[in-house]
């Protein structure tokens, strides 16, 4: 349980910091919105983010990070450290000429990449298809740099140093947020917005550079393809893209089809999910972080038993967080919206839009967060192969389901078809694992998720009730998220006071992050 508690006090941290991330990450977004609202603008910039923004999640934070933590840490545990600052030297080099070249090709051929991504109906307005390139061509060494900064991450993790790399994403909101009170300055909002992008990009890496230094490391060029850790890394790269990087692969699908439906869907599909990862990066993404390098170490060891149960104590986990949080989001989400974006060009018709796709993007909730445990346990065993297969069976569904949805749910349609992939890929990479490797505990999983499903229906009827008490949620705009913060602050109530009459186990486990030193000693 020492480890465990380990993960959940670096879970706690995370979480503070992507919290914080968060918020400004909301703020951003409100500004998008107020300047952009859900016109033709807006799903310009939103088709032209998403292509470096997907790249740096697969690429970046996502195949480089699970590849790289499992075999610097070897080293590290070997009491290595000669050996591990030359691979980090010859991986950094290789990055920064791979990632450069990527971003090059993506500004040359920023047409063709849009064009992937556009439906007849967006290409049938040039002037849209014009902007949405001028503004990918302006954000693609966004890639660059954000890879560069998910490479840091990946050292200081394997260190447990987490708080400079948490912050980071921080430093990405923040440039844009002050770059869209200077779009006066530029061609239009959106130009603006995109030159904070990059900015964005620079100060994730620079921020972290002082935490690196404090650990040893010192940056020498060194140009070494035959190195056995680089060798390792690029073995283990290129499936991971795929298997990492499924979910956003599957949203940018849902966006090409959102393209040839009413005009901002691709907008209000973005901002969706930006609200459902609101919640999942609150306390998912901060686990899977967290647990990386815990269960590197117990693969690395042979502790397969050990490593079980981390994965099922990290699945309790995410259930116990993600439960409720879908019932509230389908619930409030036209309150959630309202509250956070329905101002300046975002009018209620963009709430509406908005709100829609965010009641199936809630579905999935908890098959995403629990995705990103099980790929990181995969990883972790360096089997690259079996999330690659399954995620291509995710993908043909999710493209399938797509075009079956397509005409009743229309912009509902993509983020439905996401989450029910989701939950495909994680039910059959679950039930892979434990036929190889042994029991994962499904049977607790289970019982745990009854506790939690029957506490979040108690906590749905409290919020049911609460939005339909008459001129509550009428009034100012303030007074609006007041009444939101009221009905979120007793439903969060209810829903706690029913997991501890029903003798939910992870409320202990939960509060043991907050146990402090006492608690600590007292384990050892």
């Amino acid at each position: 349980m020492s480890e465990h508690r380990s993960v959940l006090k670096s879970t706690s941290l995370i979480s503070t910091l992507t919290l914080l991330s968060r918020i400004f990450g909301y703020i951003r977004d409100s500004r998008i919105n107020y300047l952009l609202g859900t016109g033709p603008l807006a799903d310009a910039y939103t088709i032209a983010f998403r292509i470096p923004n997907t790249l740096r999640r697969l690429v970046g934070e996502g195949a480089i990070s699970a590849a790289f933590i499992p075999v610097f840490s070897g080293y590290l545990e070997d009491a290595k450290r000669d050996e591990a600052w030359e691979f980090l030297d010859s991986m950094a080099s290789a990055a920064i000429v791979l990632v450069t070249i990527i971003a090059l090709l993506g500004i040359i051929f920023s047409p063709f990449l849009v064009g992937i991504f556009a439906s007849a109906e967006f290409e049938a307005h040039p002037a849209k298809v014009e902007a949405t390139v001028t503004l990918n061509r302006i954000m693609f060494p966004y890639i660059a740099f954000v890879s560069i900064s998910a490479l840091a991450m990946g050292v200081l993790n394997s260190f447990h140093r987490f708080a400079a790399s948490a912050f980071a994403p921080v430093m990405l909101n923040l440039s844009v947020v002050v770059m869209s009170f200077l779009a006066g300055f530029f061609a239009n909002p959106a130009v603006a917005l995109a030159v904070g992008v990059v900015i964005g990009g620079v100060l994730q890496v620079g921020i972290q550079i002082p935490s690196l230094l404090r650990n040893g490391w010192r940056f020498q060029w060194l140009w070494n393809l035959a190195h056995p850790g680089v060798r390792r890394v690029g073995a283990l790269i290129g499936p991971r893209i795929f298997g990492i990087g499924i979910v956003q692969v599957e949203v940018l699908v849902g966006l090409r089809f959102a393209t040839a439906m009413v005009e901002g869907s691709a907008a209000a599909i973005n901002t969706a999910d930006r609200v459902m990862e609101l919640v999942l990066g609150g306390y998912a993404v901060a686990l899977s972080t967290a647990i990386l390098p815990l269960l590197a170490l117990q693969s690395r060891e042979n502790r397969i038993r050990e490593m079980s149960n981390t994965i099922n104590f990290a699945l309790r986990l995410v259930l116990f967080i993600t439960l409720p949080a879908t019932v509230g989001l389908i619930l409030l989400r036209r309150p959630i919206i309202e509250v956070l974006f329905q101002h300046g060009k975002f009018d209620r018709i963009s709430t509406e839009l908005t709100a829609w796709p965010l009641a199936f993007f809630a579905i999935g909730l908890s098959a995403f967060a629990m995705m990103k445990i099980i790929i990181q346990a995969f990883y972790a065993l360096h089997d690259t192969w079996t999330p690659v297969l399954v995620a291509l069976c995710s993908l043909a569904l999710n493209i399938g389901l797509n075009f079956a949805l397509f005409n009743p749910l229309q912009n509902g349609g993509p983020a439905l078809a996401t989450s029910l992939a989701a939950f495909f890929d994680t039910i059959v990479l679950l039930l892979i694992f434990r036929k190889r490797h042994g029991e994962l505990g499904l049977g607790s999983i289970f019982f745990s998720s009854v506790r939690f499903f029957l506490a979040s229906t108690v906590m749905g009827v409290v919020v049911y009730f609460m939005i339909r008490v008459p001129g509550f949620y009428d009034g100012t705009k303030p007074q609006k998220a007041l009444a939101l913060a009221g009905t979120i602050g007793l439903a969060t109530a209810a829903y706690f006071a029913m997991a501890k009459l029903l003798h939910a186990p992870e409320l202990q486990e939960v509060g043991g992050v907050f146990a402090g030193r006492s608690a600590e000693r007292a384990d050892q």
